[in-house]
């Protein structure tokens, strides 16, 4: 039975033009993933959409797999969450120019959600895939932590079965060469190796 494997990145934020877990997601080959179909969303970076927009894309989708994308600038690797809190907390305005500060997302749910794929599997497998990889306790408390929470509690509602896991990636090498000369460069990573450690990392969630 085909498998069905939803990936989903966020569009750009924070005044950028370009956002590396669109990049990512783009250059993922569905041959690479045999025995599964593979589905590509773009999500808004925004805190009053994206918990509808996850859950209609679970509702539809059905997904056995689903693996969200984000940006951590400043990072030197992929960054793998273990859970999300149920909190919003933005140091920026989101897209929308929301910037809650202190609220629940939820205001009856749970403190938190651990995500239900092994963090340390797509650790591992990224590593080995030749990028710098680890496991993270913190998702932070803007969109991307918005879209984990209610990833995982349309999963829990719905009774389905999907294994979720959220991935943070620095700027790619090429949206370093962007920023303006004079700054401070960013840590990067060049965007063909963080395709191929993102594709590993999914491989290593089934």
């Amino acid at each position: 039975m085909t498998k069905r494997i939803l990936v989903t990145a966020f569009e750009p934020f924070a005044g950028r033009k370009l956002n590396p877990a669109l990049e990512v997601m783009a250059k993922l080959k569905p041959a690479a993933f045999k025995g599964c179909r593979l589905y590509r969303e773009k999500l808004p970076v925004s805190g009053r959409a994206v918990g509808g927009r996850i859950a209609a894309l679970i509702s539809k989708i059905k997904p056995d797999y689903l693996i969200s994308l984000g940006l951590a600038a400043g990072e030197t690797g992929l960054r793998v969450e273990r859970f999300a809190l149920n909190m919003q907390d933005y140091g920026i305005k989101d897209n929308a120019g929301y910037r809650p500060q202190g609220k629940k997302i939820a205001g009856g749910g749970p403190a938190a959600y651990f995500v239900n794929a092994d963090p340390l599997k797509l650790v591992a497998a990224a590593r080995k895939a030749g990028v710098p990889a680890y496991a993270s306790n913190h998702a932070g408390a803007y969109v991307c932590n918005h879209l984990m929470y209610e990833a995982m509690r349309a999963i829990a509602a719905a009774g389905q079965k999907t294994r979720f896991a959220f991935i943070h990636l620095p700027l790619t090498t090429e949206m370093a060469l962007l920023e303006k000369p004079g700054r401070g460069v960013p840590p990067s990573l060049p965007l063909a190796l963080l395709v191929k450690a993102v594709e590993a990392a999914i491989k290593a969630i089934r």
